[in-house]
């Protein structure tokens, strides 16, 4: 079994966002007709199975609103006017509201997007973690640019990890077909941030370089959990050095476009392939495209590993 955890910081170190790598469960047995599984019993003809780096990882389970701090307006007194026509007090005491700007939440929410007057934007009130605040935009940073401050992020989006996540609030705000309303941002102590939910990435883990990552970043296989459930996801991280056939430890010590998984008790890098045609094992000979099980589907696409 072989455990990988994304942690993603944000910036500043006061937060964090996880998800969990993927294949997970008790490894993922693979056929040589792609019956192949993450989770469960299983095998090839020839008995190979395939692990792939299972991760434990915090998720949401639901998405939530976020609590906000309700300003309370101040009453205006003034005297009371008299007269030869007119004796009685004009009241004029009374309470004027000042959180009438149709956000959802207050100040600010995050997505939608609302509260915050362009050039600020709405994020997590990072003072005392609780509820939002306006912050400006320095460097109008989305998913594929790297970040260090919370200024280095777009209107919508947030600095974790090392590079901007949107937020979203259902799937349908997410990057299609791969992106999904999946990562709850958290704590220091792995306390959800209420409404703080951001997309993973519509990367793709055959083609790294595609266009949806940080340049020089892999697009990799998590597993998160939301509405109590394991969801596969797909998020940029940090690649590795080992290129197809390299041995490993978990996904981490795998170059772009391949995963780490275990056939007939080698654990190596293998090359990242979708099924059922497997065209990208043609570059590696002797090989063909194993799925799991249950089968790693993200987006409409189901994936493998290149193996004997």
């Amino acid at each position: 079994m072989r455990y990988r955890v994304l942690v993603l910081t944000l910036a500043c170190g006061v937060l964090s966002g996880c998800a969990s790598s993927r294949p997970s469960g008790g490894g993922a047995d693979a056929t040589a007709d792609g019956t192949a599984p993450g989770d469960g019993a299983g095998g090839d003809p020839d008995g190979a199975l395939v692990d792939g780096p299972d991760v434990d990882g915090a998720g949401p389970d639901a998405l939530v609103s976020v609590d906000a701090t309700a300003i309370d307006a101040t009453a205006i007194d003034g005297a009371a006017v008299d007269g030869p026509a007119i004796d009685a007090a004009v009241p004029i005491d009374a309470a004027v509201p000042i959180d009438a700007n149709g956000c959802s939440t207050q100040p600010c929410s995050l997505a939608p997007q609302c509260g915050c007057t362009s050039p600020l934007t709405c994020d997590i009130d990072f003072t005392d973690l609780m509820g939002t605040a306006c912050r400006a935009v320095n460097v109008p940073g989305t998913e594929t640019s790297t970040c260090t401050t919370f200024s280095e992020c777009a209107a919508g989006y947030v600095c974790a990890g090392g590079h901007c996540l949107k937020y979203c609030a259902n799937d349908a705000g997410c990057p299609q077909p791969r992106g999904l309303c999946a990562i709850q941002i958290t704590d220091s102590m792995g306390a959800a941030i209420p409404g703080a939910v951001t997309c993973s990435s519509n990367c793709s883990p055959t083609n790294s370089a595609g266009g949806a990552c940080p340049t020089g970043q892999k697009c990799g296989f998590f597993t998160t959990t939301r509405g109590g459930a394991d969801l596969d996801i797909l998020e940029c991280t940090a690649p590795g050095a080992g290129g197809i056939g390299a041995a490993c430890v978990d996904d981490s010590t795998c170059s772009a476009n391949t995963l780490c998984t275990t056939v007939s008790s080698l654990s190596r890098c293998r090359k990242v392939c979708t099924r059922p045609a497997g065209n990208e094992c043609a570059t590696v000979p002797g090989t063909t495209c194993i799925g799991f099980s249950p089968a790693l589907t993200i987006g409409g696409t189901e994936y493998g590993v290149c193996a004997p």
